[in-house]
């Protein structure tokens, strides 16, 4: 049960008005095929499949399907979380850019229409009048949506959790790598855009005046670190009385607003560069959203993925937000001084050296200070298209026989896939390196090529990518249903979670994969998505987020610590293995 200051420990929440998807259909225990599928990509009928089947029935797992109602399956699915936990915070967020106010706004102005307009977002979601996401015409799983706001991942004991609050009128403020709490009153109460903005000021100008020096201990960057950094450090916190109250005012805000004012991004990609791995210090990685404000009145939205949000509700979330924004009045329209100013509250916290230096030294190490995001121009959508081909398994063949080049190997590349057409359920992945998309590559890439047969090669690889995509989509994938059990089983029964992890690793399950692909709903107040200037350390190769356009392509890479390869290289080549396909697809 939830504690009274914790609205619920269910990562997907039921709210007024939320749609009631049905709920994902359950594979067949017995089917080996779907199993080794589900876990490996491939479906080969190896001994070590037939291994594990016997290990899950030995150990209550096709028992434990069978029993498994509606209800206690919804339980399942909204409560058990089984996102990464265990990573530092910026390779596993993502940012998103907020085009431009379309007014002349001052980064202070932006600041504050965009608080407002986060605020009046939860306040939406929170009566139900937020329209649902759709696909055709069914209305799809909404529950992320709540953890856009007053939640954050949290240190009880020994292990991190999300945890969801019930205050709705505290914001928190990153200034100067000050940390603030700012309350902003009731959601409906109304707060004048004028009071806020001079609140905003007057911390500002208390930055300039009396800058931390370069040595200070900053709450901030800790956030950013290592989980047994973190640990450490938090559990320590909370043993001193002024840490704990800022620790306990962190966990109990809407969101993070971040002003780095001295920062003035010339583009979106700079922006989102600056926003995501720069200035880490003034920032609340903990918390699930953080909206960053820069000095030419630049913004972006950091999601934090593992508080249950994904790419599309990131996007639609940015986007919602950047609507709300660029309606609100720059001035209340009231001559009356405002009665009351919002409250504000210093957070201080006493930080050992010992950890910040534990916490620069992991930041260090995930940290890329090369370009990440790339526009290709003149090929999209509509090119691809036109001549009935699928752009997205075309992008795929590109980026399959571009890391193949490079490497000299077949690279396992998973694509993300949204399930939220069913209840309580976020992302799969489909792994999309066929024998078809193999062999399509290994022609594509040589020095000389017919159209025709690249053509039909090209095809087949394309509809066993789509074939692989349905599959990923058709019910609840075995990699995620093991997990599940493992969530289900009690006290001494955990023990049976080390022989399913042994099951696995007989198996060959790949708990790093080579490449993991992403390309969440296109929204226009939301221009791209990605985590840039950061390496990711669970991945073989690299991590890349893409937009596809009618007319280009913007791609962000994520190269993880062991990728040589520069990104400006890599993006180089992709684009040269676009313009083969172009040639593959013209018209004869």
């Amino acid at each position: 049960m939830p504690a009274p200051e914790e609205r619920t420990r269910d990562l997907y929440e039921q709210f007024p008005g939320s749609p009631r998807p049905p709920l994902i259909p359950l594979p067949d225990p017995d089917d080996l095929e779907t199993l080794e599928r589900d876990l490996t990509g491939f479906s080969r009928h190896s001994l070590s499949i037939k291994i594990l089947h016997r290990v899950l029935g030995a150990l209550g797992f096709k028992k434990f399907q069978q029993q498994l109602t509606e209800q206690s399956l919804e339980k399942l699915l909204r409560s058990c979380d089984l996102r990464r936990l265990g990573q530092c915070a910026p390779t596993i967020s993502a940012t998103v850019n907020l085009v431009d106010d379309p007014r002349d706004v001052s980064p202070l102005q932006r600041a504050a229409t965009i608080l407002l307009a986060a605020r009046q977002l939860y306040a939406e979601i929170r009566s139900g009048t937020l329209l649902p996401d759709r696909f055709r015409d069914q209305a799809l799983e909404m529950g992320q949506y709540p953890n856009l706001f007053a939640t954050s991942i949290v240190w009880d004991g020994w292990r991190p959790r999300v945890f969801k609050s019930t205050d709705t009128s505290h914001v928190t403020l990153a200034i100067g790598r000050r940390l603030y709490s700012l309350d902003i009153g009731a959601l409906e109460a109304d707060l004048p855009i004028e009071a806020l903005q001079e609140v905003l000021e007057e911390l500002v100008e208390h930055s300039r005046c009396t800058p931390l020096p370069a040595d200070a201990p900053a709450l901030g960057l800790l956030s950013c670190a290592k989980p047994a950094t973190q640990r450490k450090a938090f559990r320590l916190l909370r043993k001193d009385g002024g840490s704990r109250k800022t620790l306990e005012a962190l966990r109990h805000s809407l969101f993070t607003l971040c002003l780095d004012l001295d920062q003035q991004p010339a583009t979106d990609a700079a922006a989102a560069h600056m926003a995501h791995s720069e200035n880490l210090a003034n920032r609340w990685h903990q918390a699930s959203l953080q909206l960053v404000v820069f000095g030419n009145a630049k913004a972006c939205a950091i999601f934090k993925f593992d508080a249950c949000i994904d790419g599309n509700t990131m996007m639609r979330g940015a986007a919602e937000i950047q609507q709300r924004a660029a309606r609100i009045p720059l001035h209340s329209g009231s001559d009356q001084p405002f009665s009351v100013a919002p409250a504000v509250t210093e957070l201080p916290c006493r930080i050992g050296q010992s950890h910040l230096r534990r916490a620069r030294r992991d930041v260090r190490a995930i940290l890329d200070n090369q370009q990440a995001t790339f526009e290709i121009s003149n090929i999209g959508r509509r090119f691809f298209q036109t001549r009935n081909v699928d752009p997205v398994p075309a992008f795929m063949l590109a980026l399959h026989m571009t890391v193949t080049h490079l490497t000299g190997q077949s690279a396992r590349i998973e694509q993300q896939l949204a399930l939220s057409k069913y209840r309580g359920m976020g992302l799969t992945t489909a792994v999309v390196t066929t024998p078809e998309m193999d062999r399509f590559t290994q022609y594509a890439n040589g020095a000389e090529i017919e159209n025709g047969k690249a053509r039909a090669l090209m095809q087949a690889a394309i509809d066993a990518q789509k074939q692989a995509c349905r599959q990923a989509r058709s019910h609840l994938p075995f990699s995620q249903l093991i997990p599940l059990f493992t969530c289900y089983l009690q006290g001494w029964q955990k023990i049976k979670v080390a022989a399913i992890v042994v099951a696995c690793k007989l198996l060959g399950v790949k708990w790093y994969s080579d490449i993991i692909v992403s390309h969440p709903s296109i929204f226009p107040e939301a221009s791209m998505l990605g985590r840039p200037g950061v390496r990711l350390p669970y991945l073989n190769f690299f991590g890349l987020h893409y937009r596809m356009m009618d007319d280009s392509i913007t791609v962000t890479m994520m190269p993880s610590v062991d990728w040589d390869i520069p990104n400006s290289h890599f993006v180089r080549v992709l684009e040269e293995r676009l313009r083969r396909l172009q040639d593959i697809t013209e018209d004869e």
